[in-house]
């Protein structure tokens, strides 16, 4: 699929248009997709999890990830049926819902993220101090741009 080009705009716009559209589209992309994957879904369950010393509630989940209680209940669900994650009331307030972290859902997590680390990792030290420090901040500036 192809965007229509707008001739109303500079023909860089749609160069770089043409260019994005490409990359999102090519194989080369699915390794940005696996390395996204830790910020939502499962794995950012379990990064949240692991960041908060393997417990955490239902509700803290959804605001961190900005999520429904229902989307965060059925991950939970999927979680829970790998043996990731196991859920138990909370003694003090029964009204409340622990989730902590398993021994399995630790170790698949930080499989996860210790390949994205590398993986991103490789490509800054490719690019060299310089033009990662370049490439950070002009992502920042384009996402800022793109939410105005």
């Amino acid at each position: 699929m192809k965007f229509p080009l707008d001739e109303s705009l500079p023909g860089y716009v749609n160069d770089s248009i043409a260019i994005l559209e490409k990359i999102l589209t090519s194989d080369n992309f699915s390794v940005f997709e696996r390395i996204t994957r830790v910020s939502r879904g499962e794995i950012f369950v379990l990064k949240i999890l692991l960041f908060n010393n393997g417990t955490s509630t239902p509700t803290e989940i959804s605001e961190a990830m900005k999520s429904t209680k229902g989307r965060i209940s059925a991950i939970l669900n999927s979680l829970e049926k790998k043996g990731f994650i196991s859920r138990e009331i909370d003694k003090d307030n029964r009204r409340n819902i622990i989730v902590t972290l398993a021994d399995s859902g630790r170790d698949y997590v930080m499989k996860e993220l210790l390949e994205c680390y590398r993986i991103v990792a490789h490509a800054f030290e490719e690019l060299g101090e310089k033009d990662s420090k370049k490439f950070v901040e002009l992502t920042e500036r384009v996402f800022h741009l793109m939410n105005e």
